[in-house]
């Protein structure tokens, strides 16, 4: 058990803080119990009853008696009963297992994968078809929101785990569905790792070398990726004509990256199939807009390709503050002076206007009567001449007075009531980053 410890010092966990470790009762979680208590960690047992098979509370009672026994802290939790697949039953445990972690004041939690786990991992990823990050398998230690998950018996295999447990007598229950060729991962365990085993019994080395390997060039890959990002990506928006200069496969990787950012925990629901499909818009060089599931958006809006989901755009009409937030990501402040002279800011000479004044997004018919020009101009029209995209035309912040008269298009048009020499008030607009930063300087 020597490569066990040695994983744990190579990965820097004490021995003064507690561990969780999640065990089921079978020979590969009893073995990981007590390989680390034997040597000194202090260990907190979390066992999960999935309440599936009629063993379950068996295992339960055997595993917390073991913990009693030997002065381990035992942490139960048990399902309700019910036919759910494996993604809910993992992350029941996974929860519980931070939830314990977070009650005993400790980050670290560790599970009981080995070597066969790693290569029936890898070659089911590669008959299914992943991506780079999943041909890798699974990595010895990760690190997630706060909490760092350990593998300490990936070096080991099935049989060397086995092994161990018989001399030391450590009494293990085995899941009966393990047995049955039903299941895929079941099926390369009973055929396709005994060939491969028998072609090099320490073939489970190999595929770690080529885990570590995948995950070197995948964290390459992932940097330069974050650092494309930051060129190119603002506010749900990407410049397109960066994009274009880019590989092709660093095309697809950004894109991947986006989309998993916005959609989180449901990032399952997006795959290959959408993200070819705007690559393939995108090489049309024409304007488009795709929907994708959970109501996402994207569109292409002249040299701008704008993510947005339908229930985010929010119309709003509220009076005008000192200080006001837009969901667009600006503010339009109330200022004392400035000296800028552009369509982000105006000064306005209230003696022509009714007070208060309000911010609202624009409607149907909306017109303005536009400095240094005759007439009235529809709002329409501004945000075409401005090539302002379309969908952020729906959240455009405009400043009307209290008879509904438009006084100012933040950012494109003041109107006939600015006035440089004469005025009540300075209106500035800026983006809320540009804020924080003179702040903070």
């Amino acid at each position: 058990m020597n490569s066990v410890l040695t994983i744990l010092k190579q990965n820097s966990i004490p021995k003064t803080d507690y561990i969780v470790v999640g065990c089921s009762g079978g020979p590969d979680s009893m073995c990981l119990l007590h390989v680390l208590f034997t040597n000194g960690y202090q260990v907190i047992c979390a066992h999960v009853n999935h309440n599936i098979r009629k063993e379950s509370l068996e295992e339960y009672k055997y595993v917390e008696n073991y913990c009693v026994k030997n002065n381990i802290p035992f942490e139960g939790l048990t399902l309700e009963k019910g036919n759910k697949n494996e993604k809910y039953y993992r992350k029941k445990r996974y929860d519980f297992y931070k939830s314990v972690a977070t009650k005993y004041h400790t980050k670290y939690i560790a599970t009981a994968h080995h070597g066969d786990d790693l290569i029936e991992t890898i070659l089911m990823r590669i008959t299914r078809g992943s991506n780079l990050k999943g041909y890798a398998g699974f990595s010895t230690r990760y690190d997630e929101n706060g909490y760092t998950f350990i593998k300490p018996l990936i070096k080991l295999t099935k049989e060397e785990i086995i092994q161990y447990n018989e001399h030391n007598q450590i009494k293990y229950y085995i899941d009966k569905t393990n047995a049955e060729d039903k299941y895929t991962r079941n099926r390369y365990r009973h055929y396709v790792l005994p060939f491969l085993k028998k072609e090099d019994k320490n073939v489970h080395l190999k595929y770690i070398k080529f885990s570590e390997e995948i995950k070197m060039i995948e964290d390459y890959i992932e940097n330069t990726v974050n650092d494309i990002i930051k060129e190119n990506y603002q506010n749900n928006t990407l410049e397109l004509n960066k994009f274009l200069k880019l590989d092709k496969y660093l095309q697809r990787r950004e894109l991947q990256s986006i989309l998993s950012k916005l959609y989180g925990d449901n990032i399952d629901r997006i795959n290959d199939k959408h993200i070819m499909q705007i690559l393939s818009q995108i090489d049309k060089n024409s304007n488009f807009k795709i929907n994708l599931p959970c109501n996402f958006i994207v569109t292409k809006e002249y040299n701008k390709l704008r993510f947005s989901n339908q229930k985010s755009i929010k119309r709003y009409n509220n009076r005008l503050m000192q200080i006001n937030e837009l969901p667009n990501g600006y503010d339009i402040n109330i200022i004392r002076e400035s000296s800028d002279k552009s369509n982000y800011t105006t000064r306005l000479d209230l003696s022509n206007l009714k007070e208060p004044l309000y911010i609202r997004t624009r409607k149907d018919g909306d017109r303005m009567s536009i400095k240094n020009m005759e007439g009235t101009k529809k709002i329409k029209d501004i945000f075409i001449d401005k090539k302002v995209a379309p969908s952020l035309r729906e959240e455009w912040p405009i400043i009307v007075d209290s008879n509904n008269i438009i006084v100012w298009l933040p950012g494109l048009k003041k109107s006939k009531f600015d006035n440089e020499k004469k005025y009540d008030i300075i209106l500035e607009y800026k983006r809320k980053e540009e804020i924080n930063e003179e702040q903070q300087n």
